[in-house]
């Protein structure tokens, strides 16, 4: 879409996440919503799991019956119970598109949240509604608990777009509110300058075309001594008990450092590599085949291990997202291009180097020795640039 001024615009969703500080009766009235909400889900899904021709809307006539038997529900936001039950829609169609797996029933204290949608209305020419923050005095309104404390995005001072719905959460001890925004952004313009390919491995995270590496901090090892502890203990306390929940949630606290300290790792090597380059090439990696083990992949418990902890699936979703921000391009050769085998240099093919083993190329053809990542990514550079000029002319 053209703006005004004749520049590239494109309207996205973007998130924006606080943490969220509710006073006591607040705090009440969000765990009653988590239980509403989960109970709404398992009813619903109960119920079409009997009759399968029931949609969403079906569902949702429901309710008001529901009323009479659980009159509490009548306490929390009605929208949230509305959200629920989208949710589990959503559960049936990506299940049919083979997307994930069978809806499950929701359980106490895994992953608490609700979302709640946007309503606006008007009366008397003046316009209200359900969701506002206010960054100023940070805070923000939301449907029955009114306004509740909120902290982040220093630098922020509005939010530009129209707020399209809120999802409260809970992680250990700690709340938080996600506000999605639909906004238009004016996009640069597409340059074609710079191109990188980018091996992705367990030694180094990421290593580029240009010799740039980055190394893998391994930050579950500081936290696996720690964790292992904790579930020792969850496994000697009697489930349901008080001390069986305090130790729950100190576990989800400890898992939530482990998520966010991952996140920013990423969040920074994908800024690096998408800052100086144009068009970024990638590997597109199968990360569940990677994970199966066959009789002929000689794969063990710690490289299993190993892949799962280096992310590899968020590092290829975060780079794709922001090159679809920035207007740049984004490449994927395919996932058995043997990149890892091939000579940088002379285009030889040594089978030998299928061995993680061996970190070094040695090629017998033109003698080159390179580092295996380094010769890895340049190979990728190469496939993707074929594939790119290919696309343009075709």
């Amino acid at each position: 879409v053209l703006s005004s001024k004749g520049d590239l615009s494109m309207l996205r969703n973007k998130a924006y996440k606080f943490r969220l500080y509710p006073n006591k009766e607040q705090q009440i009235l969000i765990n009653k919503t988590f239980g509403c909400t989960r109970l709404i889900y398992n009813i619903m899904l109960d119920k079409k799991k009997r009759n399968n021709s029931l949609s969403c809307y079906d569902l949702i006539k429901e309710i008001p019956s529901l009323y009479k038997e659980y009159p509490f529900l009548k306490e929390v936001d009605s929208c949230s119970l509305r959200c629920a039950i989208f949710d589990l829609d959503n559960a049936y169609q990506r299940y049919y598109k083979k997307l994930g797996k069978y809806p499950k029933y929701k359980k106490k204290g895994c992953k608490d949240s609700y979302r709640t949608n946007l309503i606006t209305s008007t009366y008397k020419n003046k316009a209200y509604e359900n969701i506002k923050v206010d960054l100023k005095n940070k805070t923000i309104t939301l449907p029955k608990l009114k306004e509740v404390n909120i902290k982040g995005y220093r630098n922020l001072v509005k939010i530009n777009g129209r707020i399209i719905n809120a999802t409260i959460t809970k992680e250990g001890k700690k709340y938080y509110v996600s506000i999605v925004v639909e906004e238009s952004v004016i996009l640069p313009d597409k340059k074609e300058d710079y191109a990188v390919g980018i091996d992705i491995g367990v030694k180094s995270l990421v290593v580029t075309s240009d010799g740039e590496t980055y190394g893998n901090p391994r930050y579950n090892e500081k936290y696996e001594k720690r964790i292992k502890k904790l579930q020792r203990d969850l496994t000697r306390k009697i489930k349901g008990s008080n001390n069986y929940q305090k130790v729950k949630v100190n576990l989800s606290e400890i898992y939530r450092k482990l998520s966010n300290a991952r996140k920013k790792m990423i969040e920074e090597i994908v800024s690096k590599v998408t800052k100086y380059n144009d068009i970024i090439i990638s590997e597109k990696l199968k990360v569940k085949e990677m994970l199966v083990k066959k009789e002929k992949r000689e794969q063990n418990k710690t490289l299993r291990k190993s892949i799962i902890n280096a992310t590899f699936g968020l590092i290829i979703r975060k780079l794709e997202e922001k090159c679809k921000m920035l207007n740049k391009t984004f490449i994927q050769v395919d996932t058995y291009y043997p990149s890892s085998q091939i000579c940088s240099r002379c285009g030889n093919r040594n089978t030998r180097m299928k061995d993680l083993r061996k970190r070094e190329y040695k090629c017998s053809k033109c003698g080159i020795e390179l580092d295996r990542d380094i010769n890895a990514s340049i190979n990728i550079e190469y496939e993707g640039i074929i594939k790119y000029y290919k696309r343009r002319l075709y």
